[in-house]
């Protein structure tokens, strides 16, 4: 795979992406999440240590630990709003604070549960109600499940894992951002 992608660092986090303006979107995200719980922010921080954002259409995404690496298709990014990436990213920060708490456990869908509260609970804050109920809908048909047949989206996941932790992807670094 010799791919290239942009690389950002804000603060502890890395953010990877195939195009400039999918790191735009998640800049946004995060300057969203701080102006709306500056806290959650500073736990976000913590929790997460890169955001890989791959070349590929799809909704599926996948939180991956000891990592704290998550990893998420271009589609799920460039067809969704400001506010919904950061929920997004809420959520699956939320994941990191499962593990080291010792919940993250098999199945993984008992997880799911209180990310999504956590997620909601972010809408919330942004008066958000609709979107809360698109989060319902989204359980409701089962979009877990969509996501886990989704063997090639998983699969490119831990081959582009794999060649992060092995250094071989190329990442062209840009500037360092104060978000």
């Amino acid at each position: 795979m010799n791919q290239k992608f942009f690389c950002e660092k804000i603060k502890t986090l890395t953010l990877i992406a195939p195009r400039r303006v999918l790191l735009k979107k998640l800049r946004e995200a995060l300057v969203l999440i701080e102006r709306t719980d500056a806290k959650e922010r500073h736990r976000l921080l913590g929790r997460l240590k890169t955001i890989f954002i791959t070349n590929k259409i799809g909704y599926t995404n996948e939180f991956f630990m000891p990592e704290k690496l998550w990893f998420a298709n271009k589609s799920l990014i460039l067809k969704n709003t400001t506010v919904w990436i950061a929920s997004l990213i809420v959520h699956e920060a939320f994941h990191a604070a499962q593990f080291k708490k010792g919940r993250y456990i098999m199945p993984l869908a008992k997880l799911e549960k209180p990310a999504l509260k956590k997620q909601a609970q972010f809408l919330k804050k942004l008066n958000r109600a609709d979107l809360v109920q698109d989060l319902k809908t989204a359980v409701k048909h089962e979009y877990r499940r969509k996501m886990q047949n989704d063997k090639a989206s998983f699969a490119h996941f831990r081959k582009l894992l794999t060649l992060l932790g092995k250094k071989e992807l190329i990442l062209k670094k840009l500037q360092n951002f104060q978000v």
